[in-house]
């Protein structure tokens, strides 16, 4: 096990990608937050590594990505720390199948892979210090997603399951760039795309499940672990702005770059957070 006296923060580290990151960093020598919403189920992941690796450093917190309640007093807790953290991965999504909101009034989805990512990782920074690494969680459905001026206004009539899941991607990505590109100089933001990964945040709760179980599933779906390399590698790079998946890093399209609701989606997300925090 290589030496590291590093922490970083895992969220959503007791999923399929989430504990498969937090063993690969622990190999690596950082010591890792398990940043969870159940801490029934953390607990039960964190007792499993300790069995396999007796001497890591892995603690858990509880974080409920649907509430600024609950991401406010994680972020105490980590000001609260001997030991800052420097790295931060942004793991934790959800796919709802219906429509439903989170206590502060979001759509549940956009809520978890958006609002509240972006929440967090605006608290986090300034106690992570100098030189941070920051990574973020994005996904395929950018390819068949967009973000307009509606994005924050999902109802129940609005809503459609992967649509809405790919339009909180495609913001996050977009968030993400905009992020890169006002980051002190020696700090870090990237993105990561774990692919099609064999877990349960493809199931979709549909007819079709148990025939994708068979078809697809064994065929057409990386393993936890592989989906785990490119974040992993994405939080210890040096690099900026970048995207990666698999074991390669590269910079994405310009449309992306140059997208024209880049500067008006940040605003207007830090707005909605402002306003959010005051109620």
């Amino acid at each position: 096990m290589e030496k590291n006296q590093d922490k970083a923060i895992v969220t959503g580290a007791s999923g399929s990608i989430g504990s498969a990151a937090t063993k690969m960093l622990i190999d690596k020598g950082f010591g890792v937050i398990m940043a969870c919403r159940n801490l029934e189920k953390g607990e039960e992941v964190r007792a499993g590594i300790l069995v396999e690796r007796p001497n890591a450093d892995v603690e858990l917190l509880q974080l409920d990505l649907t509430s600024f309640k609950s991401i406010e007093n994680f972020a105490k807790e980590i000001e609260n720390l001997e030991v800052k953290p420097k790295y931060l991965l942004n793991n934790a999504g959800i796919i709802c199948r219906h429509f439903n909101t989170t206590e502060d009034g979001f759509e549940t989805t956009l809520g978890t892979n958006f609002i509240g990512t972006a929440y967090l990782t605006k608290l986090m920074m300034p106690l992570m210090g100098d030189g941070f690494h920051i990574v973020n969680t994005v996904s395929l459905t950018r390819y068949i997603s967009d973000v307009n001026q509606d994005v924050f206004d999902v109802n129940e009539k609005k809503f459609r399951q992967l649509k809405t899941y790919g339009v909180s991607k495609y913001a996050l990505l977009l968030y993400s760039l905009k992020l890169s590109q006002i980051v002190p100089e020696g700090c870090h933001v990237n993105m990561t795309d774990p692919g099609v990964v064999n877990s349960n945040m493809i199931t979709m709760h549909r007819w079709f499940d148990p025939l994708a179980d068979v078809l697809f599933r064994p065929f057409f779906c990386s393993t936890p672990e592989q989906g785990a390399i490119p974040a992993c590698n994405a939080l210890v790079s040096n690099e900026n702005g970048m995207f990666f998946h698999k074991n390669k890093s590269k910079k994405l399209p310009e449309k992306y770059y140059n997208h024209k609701l880049m500067d008006w989606l940040w605003d207007e997300t830090n707005s909605v957070i402002e306003k959010t925090q005051k109620k």
